[in-house]
C-alpha cells in the first residue's frame, strides 16, 4: 500500500514538473529568439512614476491583445495536430487549460504557428514538409524529455535524450542538404537567364524600343481653316 501511494505521488510530481517545464518552454520562446528581451533594464523613479499613472484602459487593452485566443476551429486543429504527432505533449497542454490557462493559450498559439508553416510547405515542397514535420516532432520530444530528466534523471531517459539529439542533428543535416539542392537549382536558372540576356542584348533593346514606340500615341495634327 505504501509503495502504491509513493508511486502515485511520484507520478503526480512528474506530471506537475513537466507542466511547469512546459510552461517555461512556451513562456521562454520570446527570450530565446531575442536574448535582450530577458535582460534586466534599470528603471528610474520618474519612469516608474509615469508607468504607475498610466491609464488602466491601456493596460487592459495590451493584456487583451496578448491573450487573444484563437478561434475554436483553429484551436481544435492545433490540438488535433499535437494529438496526431505527439500525444504526450497534447495531454500536457490540455492539462494546462485547467491549471494554467495563460500558458495553455500560449502553447496552442505556438502549435497553430507551426501548423500554418507546415501547411505552406505541404503545398509547394513535399520534402521540406516531411523534414520540417519530423524536426518538430523530435524537438517536441526533446523538450518534454529534458523536463522529465530534470525531475527524474534516469539513465534510460538520458540515453533516449541522446538518441533524440542525434536524430535532430541528422534531420538538420538533411534539411541543409535539401536547401543546398534548391539553391543550386535557383543558381542554374539565374545563370541561364544571364547567359540568354548577354547573347540577346541588342535584340532585347530593339524589341523594347519598338514596344514603347507602339504604345506612344502621336498627337493628331489640328487643321485650322481661317476665312
Amino acid at each position: 500500500m505504501r509503495s502504491t501511494v509513493f508511486s502515485s505521488c511520484r507520478y503526480s510530481v512528474l506530471i506537475w514538473g513537466s507542466l511547469f517545464c512546459l510552461s517555461l518552454i512556451t513562456g521562454g520562446a520570446l527570450s530565446a529568439e531575442d536574448p535582450q528581451a530577458s535582460e534586466t533594464v534599470p528603471v528610474s523613479k520618474e519612469t516608474k512614476k509615469k508607468s504607475d499613472t498610466a491609464p488602466k484602459a491601456d493596460t487592459a487593452k495590451k493584456e487583451s491583445k496578448n491573450n487573444n485566443a484563437l478561434s475554436p476551429k483553429r484551436e481544435k486543429a492545433a490540438l488535433d495536430f499535437a494529438r496526431s504527432h505527439h500525444p504526450e505533449l497534447a495531454e500536457l497542454i490540455e492539462r494546462l487549460k485547467k491549471h494554467r490557462p495563460r500558458e495553455y493559450r500560449r502553447a496552442v498559439r505556438d502549435l497553430d504557428t507551426t501548423l500554418t508553416r507546415l501547411e505552406r510547405f505541404k503545398n509547394r515542397d513535399s520534402d521540406r514538409y516531411r523534414l520540417t514535420l519530423e524536426r518538430w516532432e523530435v524537438d517536441s520530444r526533446i523538450r518534454l524529455l529534458a523536463a522529465r530528466v530534470s525531475i527524474k534523471g534516469s539513465a534510460e531517459d538520458q540515453a533516449e535524450l541522446k538518441s533524440l539529439l542525434k536524430q535532430r542533428v541528422d534531420l538538420q543535416l538533411e534539411l541543409l542538404q535539401t536547401e543546398k539542392k534548391s539553391a543550386e537549382k535557383r543558381l542554374q536558372k539565374l545563370e541561364k537567364s544571364i547567359s540568354e540576356m548577354e547573347q540577346n542584348r541588342d535584340r532585347l533593346v530593339d524589341a523594347e524600343l519598338k514596344r514603347i514606340n507602339r504604345s506612344v500615341k502621336k498627337p493628331k495634327s489640328k487643321t485650322t481653316n481661317k476665312k
